[in-house]
């Protein structure tokens, strides 16, 4: 007799998005109250062999040792991947001969691809590469999660693949600092203020300015005045010099500024936070019909299914939902598509597990160095906020580090 084939899930994307959706799926396999007999078979595809939590950056660009805890190397995600594909043999060897602490049924499969997607062909098929090789293959899937997220000016950004090369660039951003005297960070959003507050923190000699094009910070246009003026309050009471209505024209070859309006702003080292652009590209020509182009946003439905398909998801900094977008947003997001997953591969049933757009939680926390955080929790009015609550400061001591290894199974 035939064996059925496996359905087969293609995540793109192995960062908070894709990294919660793969381990939630796996829970809710293994959990299930009747065993399962269905053959699944999950690909990941991500360029780097490892997860980065890209919520440490502020620090990890000034501080080497705490880089390298933001890196959680894949040999480390206690999953027994059935496969690795990848161009580097170290690579490989550590993640197939890495000893895991659970068990995967037998019916499960998880294949790791060290790769990047070049581009969708239709709706069931990826022409994808592996990283440093040109080579073009081809992988079929039944159904897609699409998590890339979305690319930032370097350091913020970086291209290592590996844990010793994301250390290394990590060293090049510190000396960068450590050689300048006057630092302006350029864009006020989360990412900046909290830039600018790690440096003040660790270089209280140093001049840290922030420029920002605004009246106020962070440009978010659900954050509420309270949180808009607890932020400032805390830019200004560390010693960061804050710049508004501030825009940058032209960068000259020693560090200067000049801005839009002609001034010249003395600076050694500038910090580039105002851009961001999301990784849309495979995507690109095949589904643009199904993408706002001049946002870079895929839209979504209250399932997280792409715009006129029923098999490809998309989650996190990529979507076109008018929210708050958080690495704790993607999470719940890769969740969410876990157990539509599940009900409609395992347990037969088109039941999809839908977030609520219009409601979700106008909440975020930003912090100023180790000692200033600020939470929103709602933009309601003034907004309500609350400052230095004692549970968010310990969390943020190692940036979520400690919390996220815990969640992703990841040995320390």
């Amino acid at each position: 007799m035939t064996q059925p084939q496996p359905h087969r899930i293609l995540y793109v994307g192995g960062s908070f998005g894709g990294m919660a959706s793969i381990r939630e799926f796996i829970r809710l396999f293994k959990e299930a109250e009747v065993p399962s007999t269905k053959q699944i078979e999950i690909f990941l595809i991500e360029p780097r062999a490892g997860f980065i939590n890209l919520l440490g950056i502020p620090r990890a660009v000034i501080d080497v040792d705490f880089a390298r805890k933001t890196y959680m190397n894949a040999e480390k995600y206690n999953i027994n991947f059935s496969s690795v594909e990848t161009s580097f043999p170290d690579v490989k060897e550590k993640i197939l001969n890495a000893k895991c602490n659970e068990k995967l049924p037998e019916n499960l499969k998880i294949h790791f691809i060290q790769g990047k997607c070049v581009s969708f062909v239709d709706d069931h098929t990826v022409d994808y590469q592996l990283e440093g090789d040109q080579a073009t293959k081809v992988l079929k899937f039944d159904y897609c999660v699409f998590a890339t997220g979305r690319r930032r000016k370097w350091p913020f950004d970086p291209v290592a693949l590996t844990e010793d090369q994301y250390a290394d660039e990590m060293k090049k951003s510190k000396a960068q600092v450590d050689a300048a005297q006057t630092i302006t960070v350029i864009g006020g959003g989360a990412l900046g203020i909290e830039i600018a507050g790690e440096v003040k923190e660790t270089y209280p000699e140093k001049n840290v300015v922030l420029v920002h094009p605004h009246p106020f910070v962070p440009p978010e246009i659900y954050a509420s005045k309270n949180f808009k003026d607890k932020l400032a309050d805390g830019l200004e009471s560390s010693g960061v010099e804050l710049i508004f209505n501030t825009r940058i024209e032209k960068e000259l070859e020693n560090g200067d500024l000049i801005t839009t309006d002609g001034r010249t702003l003395k600076s050694d080292l500038n910090m580039w936070c105002n851009y961001h652009k999301n990784n849309i590209e495979p995507l690109l020509p095949v589904f643009q019909d199904s993408i706002e182009l001049d946002r870079s946003e895929v839209i979504v439905d209250n399932r997280l299914l792409m715009k006129d398909h029923k098999n490809i998801f998309c989650v996190g900094d990529v979507i076109n939902a008018r929210i708050i977008k958080t690495c704790g947003g993607a999470w719940h997001q890769g969740e969410h598509v876990a157990k539509s997953l599940f009900n409609i591969l395992v347990k037969d049933k088109e039941e999809y597990d839908c977030i609520d757009i219009d409601n979700w939680p106008k909440g975020m926390t930003i912090v100023v160095g180790t000692h200033i955080c600020i939470t929103q929790w709602n933009n309601i009015d003034d907004g309500k906020i609350v400052f230095n609550d004692p549970l968010t400061l310990k969390y943020y001591q190692d940036y979520g580090c400690t919390e996220q290894r815990e969640r992703l199974n990841i040995d320390h």
